[in-house]
């Protein structure tokens, strides 16, 4: 294997002059063409990397950088020891996670495939490769790399994460709640996997349970400023200003050099109206006279106080550096709404909705700037589509009660009522498709069949990618012996979900009862490649070559 820097190899007539080199010299070389300090090995290490220059010792090397926080030169001294010894599994992991480390997680691909080839049933290699397909943005190979690791280790912390991550990237937050729901019910779940399955409850209209989540991840991690911070933010959305900030302010206090956190701190003291919130802000703008969001703060700040000359120009130097946010532009509308300066009022709330703000109010208050210009047909379409935003939102909060009732049916086992407040809850929000998927389940449990089907046909007409839904569908039908319309709906669950082991098992047994064997087998094989320890998988295939049918 050639000798490796972080961005590219090392030219091959530096790596063929061998012992007419130091290593130093050709760390220095690999290292100078990318505008780096020289990898000077200690003087620890020099006598035997110039007497005794095996792989182990350039593995040691490597060590000493890791140690030292300069994986780029790791990456160099591993990448040395992978080219002594090509066989070395943990050789090449090391030089893959080192090149992660480094920033280059394209770098780090091919020494972790070489790593999984070498010892396949190694979790690490799958977890380093699966950070740094996300990195690269191959989400969908990042998410086989997860559950491939999921398959060795079904208890591993960082391939649940990476996957709940990945997953909620995808907006498939059922498939999240079914991963970790089991966990946080065994109370076992890690802080980040508390936190993302939070988000999938949230996302799923599911506020309380998300809450509950998050306060007993925060009793269990009370030091974690993820944790804190998902709370804080759960709280802020139920109004719960003052309980957020007393939650957040001791962290900031115990974390004065994380910015983001102070920032976040400060938001919430604004929203509860401390009045310690404007001297903390003018201390942050000391030390960070160019950080957007505190220019924002600030002019929130002002404004609250009355001094609208202020907030105008607080907010005007915030867009100086962030031009694009939304919030920024409303806040300055009203300001200027509030000076009379209606024309520029209209204008920043105008850019305020092209730019994504989702909060009704922008409408409103456009519509009274609309008024004020005499543009009464434009104020009217505003104030009518504030009315409708309104509705559209009280309607969603009315949904997510009513889903939260059918939720603590379904627990208690009445399933009856649950169906009854799923129904109410769709037609409150009939676009939710998580809704219609959660009535047909409940419907499923009470026997309602026509039902069931007509509820998971409305999932999917809002969601087709909903695997769930899919699955659920080619049931129904293989139980009703529409064997071609099951196994359509189970290949559209496993090309929408590629990781859901059960829609492969069903496509399978689907694919089975109409005797097409070598597809079967062919479906099979490609469950255990994603997930190789499979029992279903490995059982039925066995009783596909027990039962003498054709290769």
């Amino acid at each position: 294997m050639a000798c490796v820097s972080v961005t590219r190899q090392i030219p091959r007539r530096i790596c063929n002059y061998g012992g007419r080199l130091s290593f130093a010299a050709m760390l220095w070389l690999g290292c100078a063409q990318l505008g780096w300090s020289a990898c000077t090995p200690p003087p620890s290490l020099s006598a035997s990397l110039k007497n005794h220059p095996d792989a182990a010792i350039y593995a040691k090397l490597g060590r000493w950088f890791v140690q030292n926080k300069n994986p780029a030169c790791a990456a160099q001294a591993y990448g040395m020891a992978v080219q002594k010894q090509p066989e070395s599994a943990q050789y090449a992991y090391l030089l893959g996670l080192s090149f992660l480390t480094a920033g280059e997680p394209r770098q780090a691909v091919a020494p972790l495939q070489k790593s999984l080839q070498l010892e396949p049933n190694s979790v690490d290699p799958h977890l380093v490769l699966g950070e740094a397909m996300d990195q690269l943005e191959q989400r969908p190979t990042a998410e086989l790399q997860w559950r491939l690791a999921l398959g060795i280790d079904p208890q591993s912390a960082s391939a649940l994460e990476g996957l709940s991550r990945d997953l909620l990237a995808d907006h498939n937050y059922v498939r999240v709640i079914e991963m970790l729901r089991p966990l946080e019910m065994a109370h076992s779940l890690s802080a980040a996997a508390a936190v993302n399955l939070s988000v999938a409850y949230t996302k799923s209209g599911l506020a309380d349970n998300a809450l509950q989540v998050l306060q007993a991840a925060h009793r269990a991690y009370p030091s974690s400023i993820p944790v804190i911070e998902a709370l804080a933010a759960a709280m802020v959305l139920q109004s719960r200003y003052q309980q957020a900030s007393a939650l957040l302010a001791p962290a900031a206090r115990q974390n004065p050099r994380d910015t983001q956190l102070q920032i976040r701190s400060l938001n919430v003291m604004v929203l509860a109206r401390n009045p310690a919130a404007k001297p903390l802000c003018r201390q942050l703008l000391a030390e960070h006279p160019r950080q957007w969001e505190l220019l924002y703060l600030m002019g929130l700040l002002l404004h609250q106080s009355g001094d609208l000359p202020g907030a105008e120009s607080w907010f005007e130097r915030s867009l100086n550096l962030e031009p694009d946010n939304p919030d920024t532009h409303f806040q300055l509308g009203l300001v200027r709404a509030e000076l009379k300066q209606d024309n520029s009022a209209r204008m920043e709330f105008e850019r305020a909705i092209a730019l994504g703000y989702t909060d009704p109010q922008v409408h409103f208050d456009l519509g009274r700037v609309d008024q004020a210009l005499g543009l009464h047909d434009a104020a009217q379409r505003q104030f009518h589509l504030y009315q409708q935003q309104q509705l559209a939102d009280l309607n969603q909060t009315r949904a997510a009660t009513a889903s939260y009732n059918a939720d603590q049916d379904e627990t208690a086992g009445n399933y009856s009522q649950a169906a009854v407040d799923y129904r109410e809850a769709l037609s409150l929000d009939p676009t939710e498709p998580l809704l219609a998927y959660r009535l047909a389940m409940a419907l499923d449990k009470i026997g309602d069949i026509a039902g069931e089907r007509a509820a998971l046909e409305q999932a999917l007409q809002d969601n087709p990618g909903m695997a769930v839904a899919q699955n659920q569908l080619g049931y129904l039908d293989s139980v009703a012996d529409k064997t071609d319309g099951a196994i359509t709906h189970f290949r559209l669950a496993v090309q929408a979900d590629p990781g859901y082991t059960k829609a492969w098992i069903n496509l399978a047994a689907a694919l089975c009862m109409e005797s097409r064997w070598p597809e079967a087998r062919s479906t099979l094989n490609q469950l255990l490649a994603i997930d190789p320890n499979n029992p279903s998988a490995k059982e039925l295939l066995e009783r596909i070559g027990a039962s003498g049918a054709p290769p």
